[in-house]
């Protein structure tokens, strides 16, 4: 007779079939789960099929994804006459989930991103143990934000945040949660991302070998700063010559107007020479090795950007908003620089710094690789979920426990002298 346990079926439901952080982030946990002990079922919203950039990662590692009609929060759902097909696709999207949880004796679902609410109601109805995996920081529109964070604490067996900053802001909407949230930071492959070819990238654009690279990969939207940087980078260009600027990063069907806009500002500052943007890119190890420097301009909270930590990986400094989750990966005038929150002019000043003082990049870029690979290694990241589920499909889960107290205690300290 066999004494081994079968594994535990895990339904992850997700709203994305695209390849950038929140999507990366669920592809690399489920690539590193333990196949004797878990085995994971993917969903995604059947409109996204088209995209086909994460099933088709998840069909290489031998990764079964299903496809259904379900509801993922979206900003064009929120007008009026969305709303109804929003409704629509939730209640789908609840009764597909369901099935499934049935059909594959699912253990436990784990819902990635606060966009998809489906899986929380299917997990809730079929009194199966649920992860919400939150990567945001809803700030806008308030209503939403008042609404999706009782319903997550409510809808949750256990809220895995993605860093301090998400908890902190949760908190805020519901308080007296704190024991049902719990921070595991993201993680990344560190060894991956140190060896890219950058001269690759820079030949193929047009950018000189010597040129002071700065760059910012991202989705081109509303808040990830893309104007932000345009701004100034006109600022750094009348102080500093040969200095170039490097955009990374697609758009979504429907917010196309945004990299409309993108490509207007940049033209009419008459930044065209030393401003390049490249869409969705899939060698972003070699992208990233191609910077000098690396900028994050958002201008609301970024959660905890897996790109930061991708570039610490590659040796890289850091010029982030000082806000959010940056603020826990990002130690001020150690690893690179905090600016102001939405100033072009503390951006230009960070960026222009550091043109300044070669010495110092190669530093910060040294002393965030070690930070990278002492903090946020992928396997430290997927250990915590593993243990996590563990604890929920054995029924000893226990109070939140922070998934690495020494880097908690550093990140609170550091965000306290940033107040």
């Amino acid at each position: 007779m066999n004494s081994e346990r079968e594994p535990a079926n895990i339904l992850f439901v997700h709203g994305n079939n695209d390849l950038y952080g929140g999507d990366i982030a669920l592809l690399e946990l489920i690539k590193r789960l333990d196949r004797k002990r878990f085995r994971p079922l993917v969903v995604l919203p059947n409109d996204t099929r088209h995209i086909n950039r994460l099933s088709a990662k998840l069909a290489q590692e031998g990764i079964a994804c299903r496809f259904v009609r379900m509801a993922v929060i979206r900003r064009k759902y929120l007008a009026a006459s969305g709303l109804i097909m929003l409704a629509v696709n939730f209640v789908a999207g609840v009764v597909a989930l369901m099935y499934l949880i049935w059909r594959n004796e699912a253990a436990l679902v784990h819902s990635n991103t606060i966009a998809v609410p489906c899986g929380a109601f299917a997990a809730q109805l079929m009194r199966r143990p649920h992860v919400w995996h939150i990567h945001e920081i809803v700030t806008r529109p308030v209503i939403a934000r008042k609404i999706l964070h009782p319903v997550v604490t409510r809808l949750s067996t256990v809220v895995a945040v993605v860093s301090h900053a998400v908890r902190h802001h949760i908190l805020e909407d519901c308080p007296g949660q704190d024991r049902k949230i719990r921070v595991i930071h993201h993680g990344i492959d560190v060894a991956a991302f140190a060896d890219g070819n950058g001269n690759l990238v820079r030949r193929e654009l047009g950018i000189p070998p010597d040129a002071f690279l700065v760059g910012m990969i991202g989705k081109v939207c509303r808040w990830k700063g893309q104007l932000l940087l345009v701004e100034a980078a006109q600022i750094v260009s009348k102080q500093r010559d040969g200095v170039y600027f490097l955009a990374v990063g697609g758009v979504f069907d429907d917010e196309m107007h945004f990299m409309v806009s993108f490509r207007n500002t940049i033209s009419s500052n008459n930044l065209s020479q030393n401003f390049i943007i490249s869409d969705y890119r899939g060698d972003i190890r070699d992208v990233v090795n191609a910077f000098d420097v690396f900028v994050l301009p958002s201008t609301e909270p970024d959660p905890c950007p897996a790109v930061v930590l991708e570039a610490m990986a590659a040796g890289k400094a850091v010029i982030a908003a000082k806000n959010g989750g940056p603020v826990e990966q990002v130690v001020e005038g150690e690893t690179g620089l905090l600016f102001t929150p939405g100033s072009a002019d503390s951006l230009a000043a960070a960026i222009i710094a550091l043109v300044d003082d070669p010495d110092r990049v190669r530093a910060m870029g040294s002393s965030g690789q070690k930070r990278a690979s002492a903090h946020f290694r992928v396997e430290r990241y997927a250990h915590d979920f593993e243990s996590l589920y563990r604890e929920l499909t054995s029924g000893s889960y226990g109070p939140a426990v922070d998934s690495d107290d020494e880097l908690t205690s550093c990140s609170i300290e550091h965000s306290q002298r940033l107040q």
